[in-house]
């Protein structure tokens, strides 16, 4: 473990009057320096550079990844919101820390933006997965950070459907949709749901719950 480890975290982007903009929650970072980490928010640049310096990578919560990078065209019923710069973004970041085998955390889309550059698909919509809390089953591997059953929350309208390479279930919703991931070989993990919402003493989403871990774990591996 490096001591005081460089993560950076992708981020969202909106247009600016004069010029794009960029935002993140700061929970995120709050999340990784109580950690014992450094945060630093993406604003573009060099994926190579950015993962030779960094030493995890956090792929945020956002808007949807673009149909046609799994294969398949936009369902026009779903009502996507997609960034193509963004998913490009991202998509080099990944290939960048992976490829020096650097921890990467996904959190909502960053689960599913995991999924797809590993080569799976999604459900492009799903009802009643969003704004509410449910418990999920989760995996050996997973229960060792969050425990086997904790009540998470749920602000998503798309998750993993195929698995993508490498790829193995680590928890899993009551209707059986994918809540959580890691990848076999790499320090890869990804969750459907926002932990750093579930951190009590910065953001109490569930009450009860305390998935500061997964951060923990993300410092700890880097």
């Amino acid at each position: 473990m490096v001591q005081n480890p460089l993560i950076l975290i992708s981020s969202g982007r909106i247009m600016g009057e004069l010029s794009m903009q960029r935002r993140q929650s700061e929970l995120y970072g709050l999340c990784i320096a109580q950690s014992g980490g450094v945060a630093v928010l993406d604003t573009g640049g060099d994926c190579s550079a950015l993962a030779q310096r960094c030493d995890a990578l956090l792929l945020s919560g956002g808007g949807d990844v673009h149909p046609a990078l799994y294969g398949q065209t936009c369902d026009t019923s779903a009502h996507l919101s997609i960034d193509p710069v963004r998913d490009g973004e991202e998509q080099g970041l990944f290939e960048a820390f992976a490829a020096r085998n650097k921890p990467i955390l996904g959190v909502c889309r960053g689960i599913q933006v995991i999924n797809v550059l590993c080569g799976g698909t999604l459900f492009q919509h799903l009802d009643d997965h969003s704004d509410a809390c449910h418990p999920v089953a989760c995996s050996a591997r997973l229960t060792a950070l969050v425990g086997s059953a904790p009540m998470v929350n749920s602000y998503h309208h798309q998750a993993c459907n195929r698995l993508g390479q490498g790829l193995r279930l680590a928890a899993r919703a009551p209707d059986g949709v994918i809540e959580a991931i890691w990848h076999e070989s790499l320090p890869i993990l990804g969750v459907q749901w926002h932990p750093e919402r579930m951190v009590p003493s910065l953001c109490d989403d569930v009450t009860g719950e305390n998935h500061a871990t997964l951060f923990d774990w993300l410092v700890q591996q880097a």
